[in-house]
């Protein structure tokens, strides 16, 4: 095994980086939303000021006299930092000690050549687009003693983005366990069958990453961190937020903390320029800076700009390929993200948005094993392992500065 110098070389000139761009590169959204490290008690929360009223100490007047003072009403708003990301790196001793004595440490490739960061940003992704539950889907039908885990979604009819072989899952029913850490061993896309380890579990038991269920009160490091599912939406998000509500604040408490939504009750209808020219209409502030769709709606929107040979599609949006939403006057980016629900575009005010990291300048943490080096050995075994993290949740400051539109039809093929 090569000294402990190289090996933090390795990490630090190397791999740091390389798994920090690579983030980045893959991920719109961790790339887009504005960071922040500005955390407060111990590092487990960060604080946010909304405002959830405005003062109306404004009219004509029929005389020299003011209007009295009000001040508008601000709320502090609390962000619980959540161990958003936790991942192990196994590598080979055989392929450490021969790539040294060929005269580097590791080319950072071999990271991507093993597959884990695909998985960590899938699955960050994932966070950033959901709804903080940490629902990956559920159970369609029971089972008792059995191996073929059907699933369906509310939001995807494909879930093969979501549910790969080797995966480790649970599922609860409210706030109890039935599959307990199972690895899927295949899954098939034409039914959307998991296959399991024997296991027993009830219709619409919920499916989750092993160990992620963060109970059903919202606290600090425990569950996955919020996303725009549970932000975009005209009502608080489902548990571990429902009782205390997004960042503390209800929404029959707080009417204005909620966003624009234009559903369909289910029923889908076609994607028009008007649905959406309805929805920035309905924003009472806030100015729409992206929309994010998925690709089959891509292709509808693509097909009406055709009709009036307006655009092509363009970089833009930081590099982003997307096509252009005109209003007043504006350019508006609407671009793909393949994490989006089907049939369902996002309107969003990146101003409105931080990503709060308990690190500056840098998204993964790796911890230290011998003398400050990062691989620890694997007991019994010539391989060695490198753990990281990532500790992060996404606030916001005003819900009703972004909408919604969902029941969206799409091409099927």
């Amino acid at each position: 095994m090569f000294d402990i110098v190289t090996e933090a070389k390795l990490f630090r000139e190397y791999i740091q980086p390389g798994v920090d761009n690579q983030i980045i590169a893959s991920s719109k959204l961790w790339d887009r939303f504005q960071k922040s490290d500005k955390l407060q008690l111990g590092g487990k929360l960060a604080k946010q000021t909304v405002r959830v009223g405005n003062s109306q100490a404004a009219r004509a007047s029929n005389s020299s006299i003011y209007p009295v003072a009000q001040e508008s009403t601000p709320a502090q708003t609390l962000v619980y930092l959540k161990r958003a990301m936790m991942f192990t790196m196994k590598f080979d001793g055989f392929a450490l000690e021969t790539a040294q004595n060929a005269g580097t440490a590791m080319d950072p490739e071999k990271f991507e050549e093993e597959g884990i960061l695909e998985t960590v940003i899938d699955k960050m992704s994932r966070q950033v687009i959901g709804d903080g539950s940490g629902i990956i889907c559920q159970a369609k039908g029971a089972g008792s003693g059995a191996t073929a885990l059907i699933v369906d979604s509310p939001y995807y009819a494909d879930l093969t983005r979501f549910l790969k072989k080797g995966q480790v899952i649970d599922s609860y029913l409210a706030a109890s366990q039935e599959i307990d850490s199972k690895a899927i061993s295949d899954f098939d896309t034409a039914t959307q069958t998991a296959t399991i380890p024997s296991s027993t579990w009830t219709d619409n038991s919920n499916i989750r990453d092993e160990d992620t269920y963060g109970g059903v009160a919202e606290a600090a490091g425990t569950g996955e961190m919020m996303g725009l599912l549970g932000i975009v939406s005209n009502a608080d998000p489902p548990e571990p937020n429902a009782t205390l509500g997004l960042q503390g604040l209800l929404v029959a408490s707080y009417p204005s903390w909620k966003a624009v939504v234009k559903s369909n009750g289910g029923v889908k209808r076609a994607l028009t320029e008007d649905l959406i020219l309805s929805a920035f209409d309905d924003i009472e502030m806030g100015n729409i800076t992206v929309m994010l769709y998925t690709a089959k709606l891509r292709r509808v929107w693509a097909s009406i700009l055709r009709e009036y040979k307006i655009t092509d599609a363009k970089e833009m949006w930081g590099g982003w390929v997307g096509l252009p939403f005109y209003y007043d006057g504006k350019n508006i980016p609407m671009v793909v993200d393949r994490f989006m629900p089907d049939g369902t575009i996002l309107g969003l005010d990146e101003s409105q948005f931080t990503l709060y990291l308990t690190n500056k300048g840098k998204i993964v943490t790796w911890e230290e094993g011998r003398a400050g080096g990062y691989l620890q050995k694997v007991a019994g075994a010539n391989q060695y392992q490198a753990e990281a993290h990532i500790f992060a949740n996404l606030g916001v400051r005003t819900r009703r500065a972004n909408f919604k539109i969902s029941d969206l039809d799409e091409p099927t093929a």
